[in-house]
């Protein structure tokens, strides 16, 4: 009798076991978030809707198939009861218009826009495959400090863009930034731009505390800026400055910087108290980490780091991102490489000899063209002396003296010898001059003649 009731026990035992490890089935849909679109109800025309993916504080997500591209897509549905709200419902396909220009690989891209005929907006966007980082804290409580830094960069990567288009977010928190997993790798996505904005008043169980319910508030108190809580006029990008510093002194220590029971009293610390030192709750952190984080969780915005660009170049000199390993598709085909041999290097003597034969080379060719240059003009001087020494002579000819008539002698029976005979006039002397030799032309200087030979 006992040894049944040992057993009996003992298979109990065993049964809680195998039931406490089974995932828990996914909960119903209150009867408020109910919706007429099921699986396979066609909206828009061309999207198939599959399933359920998960709900939020104005509508539902649902898993659904684009039919022409037969690809998979999400489509986030505001409820019914916000389909009246025009200010909601315009400021939704405001701001889903906006994420859908943004080119960010860090931002969920958004497909389609348009309206279910009841005039409740839909939106169309891609389909995630991963965990957020809210799933990932609750797996290993806290997140090394290089690991968790690279988040955040990718996470700034896509609020730059955003904040460039006037988008602020003003729900950063980790449920919103998405580890989906890509052939190129695990890649950081923010979620819920525009709809977020207007989350309620409920407060979550455990110690986070996140507005998920229509309402007055804006956001969620664990992560809100001061000025978000004062829902100041002229809240900025600051804010989700702000809300990163929180999500990264959350993800090193596994808390976060405030935390209460209640949203009064969480709103009471974020706008009296400052915020612990990161030191204080883990020594072995940086000592700069913990002066980011201060700045970010300054009261006053002026205080904080103005830009998100500040904050990752701040981030980037603190620590390099560790290289995730990236784990791409399969294809069944290994492939091997062949080492290769290290190729011979050339030693310092040679290459000085290699340059030194480089230099007497390029000098005897200078002074070889040099020598065929004079040996050119020589030749040319030598052709051209005899045509000057001819006409020089022709110059110095001395023409001959002028042939004049002579007198004929008197005879004796003409005059007295004693008779001076008197001068004749004669014709003036006729000058013959030698016509000018010609200049013979010089003859043309061979080309053996030019080189000498």
């Amino acid at each position: 009798m006992l040894s049944w009731a040992l057993l009996l026990l003992r298979t109990q035992q065993l049964l809680l076991r195998i039931i406490t490890k089974m995932p828990l089935p996914s909960a119903p849909l209150p009867q408020s978030d109910r919706f007429a679109l099921g699986p396979g109800t066609i909206v828009g025309g061309k999207y198939r809707v599959d399933g359920f993916l998960g709900t939020g504080g104005m509508g539902v997500v649902l898993s659904a198939t684009h039919l022409e591209l037969d690809a998979p897509v999400a489509i986030k549905v505001v409820r019914d009861d916000f389909a009246a709200n025009e200010a909601v419902v315009s400021r939704l396909l405001f701001e889903a218009r906006a994420v859908a220009r943004m080119q960010s690989a860090h931002v969920v891209r958004v497909l389609d826009v348009a309206r279910l005929p009841n005039g409740a907006p839909y939106i169309v966007m891609e389909k995630l495959r991963g965990g957020d980082l809210a799933a990932l804290l609750e797996q290993r409580a806290a997140i090394p400090v290089a690991e968790a830094i690279g988040y955040l960069l990718q996470a700034c990567e896509g609020l730059i863009e955003a904040h460039g288009l006037g988008i602020v977010h003003r729900d950063l928190k980790p449920e919103n930034l998405f580890l989906a997993a890509t052939p190129e790798g695990i890649v950081l996505k923010i979620l819920d731009f525009g709809i977020s904005k207007d989350l309620g008043t409920a407060i979550r169980e455990g110690s986070r505390t996140t507005l998920t319910k229509g309402g007055a508030a804006v956001g969620s108190p664990s992560y809100m800026a001061p000025e978000q809580i004062r829902a100041a006029p002229n809240l900025d990008a600051r804010a989700d400055i702000w809300s990163l510093g929180t999500i990264l002194f959350e993800l090193v220590t596994g808390r976060c910087p405030f935390e209460a029971d209640t949203v009064a009293v969480m709103y009471q610390k974020v706008l009296t108290e400052n915020p612990p030192s990161l030191l204080d709750i883990l020594p072995s952190a940086p000592s700069e980490l913990n002066t980011i984080i201060q700045l970010c969780l300054q009261k006053d915005p002026d205080d904080r780091f103005q830009t998100v660009q500040e904050l990752a170049i701040a981030l980037r000199g603190l620590s390099r991102p560790p290289v995730v390993e990236r784990q791409r598709l399969q294809s069944g085909i290994e492939l091997t490489a062949e080492a290769r041999a290290e190729e011979p290097r050339v030693s310092l003597p040679v290459k000085l000899g290699l340059v030194a034969t480089t230099v007497l080379l390029a000098a005897a060719s200078v002074a070889f063209w040099q020598l065929q240059i004079r040996g050119a003009e020589q030749p040319a001087k030598a052709s051209s002396r005899p045509a000057l020494s001819a006409s020089v002579r022709a110059s110095n000819v001395v023409a001959p003296a002028p042939i004049i008539n002579p007198i004929p002698a008197p005879t004796s029976d003409q005059e007295p010898k004693d008779a001076k005979p008197e001068p004749s006039v004669s014709a003036p002397p006729v000058v013959r001059r030698w016509p000018a030799p010609v200049a013979k032309p010089a003859a043309p200087v061979s080309a053996g003649a030019r080189y000498g030979l």
